[in-house]
């Protein structure tokens, strides 16, 4: 069976400076186009050169984020971190026909804590909270630090489950991008917001559960020729972690987006971004299931560095009662930037969040949006047995 791997750095490593990448093709005739990625956002890939029989050799300048001459990041005036976490995937053409490698997790070290930089962090009781259902759309308005939109979300009895559960209709129309509280005039959303106290060092869980709509929008590309409509639909955010300075796009977003036509269809994802550059994959893949609730937990570390940051994901589309691990290429704690230096506290965020003049109306079922410090005090529990699909 023809196949490569990458061979050196090991899944794991610390590596800084320039770092020879080691790989290793094996069975065919011929190889071809032997090169490497760091992550599908890092960059162009790097071509490698023969060291000797069937093993290749890349040097990989690990202090340039954009590794093959990509910037940093788009926006010149915010400083990004110095460390980060890559995925190594080697690629070549053996016999004609394009093989991959597993990605290998590495950690870049050019700008590594002194001694007593890390916090020592956690978690701390003021960082509990839970959106109240119970009663009133006033009181569960009143319990956010902010709810954006606020005239289109109501709360009901649980479409599904009935009387025994109380959540949050949201129905947020185009026509709402007129309306005071809208923050920009591009977009049009709905927010509510937790209380905005996570800081560096926070270790916590939020938790919350989304019913998409049974006329929920599928997002197109600008060249989808099944595009129903004359532009492309942008994307749609159910949720966010973000703060302050506001000055670039939030670390953690569950949106809907397909920039391409290979993107699958109808799926929310959780991917990375430009503190994270480099994901083999979305760290959380999600079918719409419209007319069905998906909850989701996320266990985060909130930190600046790469070297105190993670995060673990959990979820339940009716597989089971409880939300499940869900790993990344066998990794469950994926090492994560979350702050810039220079952020304030964080809050949470369920949204419909989307661009305006692309759809009339969105419409999403919200309900267990709690931060805890265990993963089962914030699983919102949709499922009382499993759901048959």
């Amino acid at each position: 069976m023809n196949r490569i791997a990458v061979m050196a750095p090991a899944p794991g490593a610390r590596v800084s400076g320039t770092e020879d990448v080691r790989i290793r093709v094996t069975g065919g005739d011929t190889v071809e186009d032997v090169r490497l990625l760091t992550g599908d956002l890092a960059g162009e890939p790097l071509e490698a050169t023969r060291s000797s029989g069937r093993e290749y050799v890349i040097r990989w300048d690990t202090t340039r984020r954009g590794d093959a001459g990509g910037e940093a990041s788009d926006e010149d005036d915010v400083a990004t971190p110095g460390d980060a976490m890559f995925w190594l995937t080697a690629s070549a053409v053996v016999d004609g026909v394009a093989v991959r490698s597993e990605p290998v997790p590495v950690v870049t070290a050019n700008d590594p804590p002194g001694p007593g930089d890390v916090p020592p962090g956690g978690w701390r009781a003021e960082l509990a909270w839970a959106a109240d259902y119970s009663a009133s759309t006033d009181r569960w308005q009143a319990g956010h630090s902010a709810v954006v939109g606020g005239r289109y979300a109501s709360v009901q009895d649980d479409p599904l489950l009935g009387p025994v559960r109380r959540v949050v209709r949201v129905s947020v129309p185009d026509r709402a991008q007129d309306d005071d509280d809208q923050p920009t005039t591009s977009t049009v959303r709905f927010q509510s917001s937790s209380p905005q106290v996570i800081q560096e060092g926070d270790e916590f869980c939020v938790g919350f559960a989304f019913l998409p709509d049974d006329d929920f929008p599928t997002s197109y590309p600008d060249d989808d020729v099944t595009n129903p409509g004359d532009r492309p639909t942008g994307w749609i955010a159910l949720f966010q972690f973000y703060g302050p300075p506001y000055n670039t796009s939030a670390p953690l977003v569950l949106h809907a987006s397909r920039p391409t036509v290979d993107t699958p269809l109808d799926e929310f994802k959780l991917s990375g971004n430009d503190l994270n550059p480099g994901d083999p994959a979305p760290l959380l893949w999600l079918p719409y299931r419209r007319g069905h609730w998906t909850d989701v937990v996320l266990r985060i570390r909130a930190s600046a560095m790469v070297e105190a940051g993670w995060i673990e994901v959990y979820a339940n589309q009716g597989e089971s009662t409880r939300v499940r691990p869900m790993p990344l290429h066998g990794l469950h704690r994926i090492p994560r930037v979350l702050f810039r230096e220079d952020s304030e506290e964080f809050r949470t965020d369920m949204q419909i969040y989307r661009i305006n003049d692309r759809f009339d109306r969105v419409t999403v079922w919200h309900t267990g949006h709690r931060i805890a410090e265990t993963v089962e005090e914030a699983d919102p529990r949709s499922y009382r047995e499993p759901a048959a699909w």
